[in-house]
């Protein structure tokens, strides 16, 4: 085939080829250069690689592809010198991303069962960073490392029940963060364990009635129970011995109670007891965030500073539907209400969500 000649060449230049435009080769120190791109996003670098070569060695430099890969939220924990090439490990991660959430959408999955014994009943069951604890009608808690397929699950011993020898009591409740994990038992019993100093537990103590809900600190150690109408707040000293910093006595049963994260000093629980919320702080005992009589709470969650639950009005009647209110922790007021809803809010996720949005699902199925 005939060459091309000059002039269709130049009309149609080839796409994988660079165009040097003399008016982009200002020559500027490196350093400068690269603060003046760090101002621009994927799309913006992607035609500036286009431009020269120069350029092109500019807008691929790892330190502006290693900052948009933390602003996006990708390999937070990890270090420049970790990868050769960020811009391809971003585009991993974001085709990852795109990937489970196309997943999700289609309900496209895997099943994994964490293997048991038969014969025992499942009382609870609680995770955190593939860490899993079970509590079973046996009285045994169990631990599973879904990040390790030949993990064999250990059996946490129990501390001493107020019964002494016999058939150990059912387990009620148990809850697991990065560093312990606690177990509450039918007979009033609360264990906890250190998951770095083996099987037996590190803190026990004992309530006289059934446990009615457990809270544990997601990023801390502090500890919180309800049983009958007292709520128990436990945590270690500087010099790692547990204590009490306080008890509240309030009105109602709890049906919902969780510790307050990233605070210094004593632990705050907020707990709902029917349709009484309490802010529990060890210098403000019993301090009601929210009170409506006749309209119970039907799911909480707890932020550093917001708490988020569902309540339960009565729509046909006095035609409000149910809602989420979401309470500033520091001012105690209601900042908003959302949610319009026929059915009961079940779930309410405050905690993990992204700044200033939260997520909930309710008995309609929405």
């Amino acid at each position: 085939a005939q060459a091309a000649s000059p002039i269709i060449s130049s009309f149609f230049p080839f796409q994988n080829e660079i165009n040097e435009v003399p008016f982009f080769d200002v020559q500027l120190p490196y350093e400068l250069a690269l603060k003046i791109f760090q101002y621009l996003g994927k799309a913006e670098l992607g035609r500036c690689a286009q431009v020269s070569r120069t350029w092109k060695i500019l807008a691929e430099d790892e330190v502006l592809w290693y900052r948009l890969c933390q602003e996006e939220g990708y390999l937070l924990d990890m270090s420049i010198s970790d990868h050769s090439c960020w811009k391809l490990a971003l585009k991993n991660c974001r085709a990852r991303e795109h990937m489970l959430k196309t997943n999700w959408k289609n309900r496209v999955g895997a099943v994994s069962q964490l293997r048991y014994e038969p014969g025992r009943v499942l009382c609870d069951v609680h995770c955190c960073d593939g860490v899993v604890v079970a509590g079973y009608s046996s009285g045994e808690v169990r631990l599973w490392d879904t990040r390790t397929w030949d993990y064999t699950a250990p059996v946490l011993a129990a501390g001493p029940g107020p019964g002494g020898a016999g058939a150990p009591p059912h387990v009620s409740f148990v809850r697991i963060n990065s560093s312990l994990a606690v177990a509450a038992y039918e007979d009033g019993t609360v264990s906890v364990w250190s998951l770095l100093l083996g099987r037996e537990p590190i803190h026990h103590f004992q309530h006289n009635q059934r446990p009615q809900a457990l809270a544990l600190a997601p990023g801390g150690t502090a500890v919180a129970t309800a049983s009958g109408f007292e709520v128990r707040l436990e945590s270690p000293d500087d010099k790692g011995f547990w204590q009490t910093p306080a008890t509240f006595e309030i009105q109602k049963l709890v049906n919902f109670l969780n510790l307050v994260p990233d605070v210094t000093g004593s632990p705050v629980a907020v707990a709902a007891a029917e349709d009484i919320v309490y802010l529990l702080k060890a210098e403000d005992p019993g301090k009601v965030l929210h009170s409506v009589y006749g309209q119970p709470v039907t799911c909480l969650d707890v932020s550093a500073h917001e708490a988020a639950f569902g309540i339960k009005t009565f729509g046909w009647l006095l035609n409000e539907p149910n809602q989420i209110l979401l309470y500033d922790l520091e001012t105690n007021q209601c900042v908003t209400k959302v949610g319009n809803s026929i059915g009961d809010f079940s779930c309410v996720n405050l905690h993990s969500s992204p700044p200033n949005m939260l997520v909930a699902g309710n008995k309609d199925r929405r």
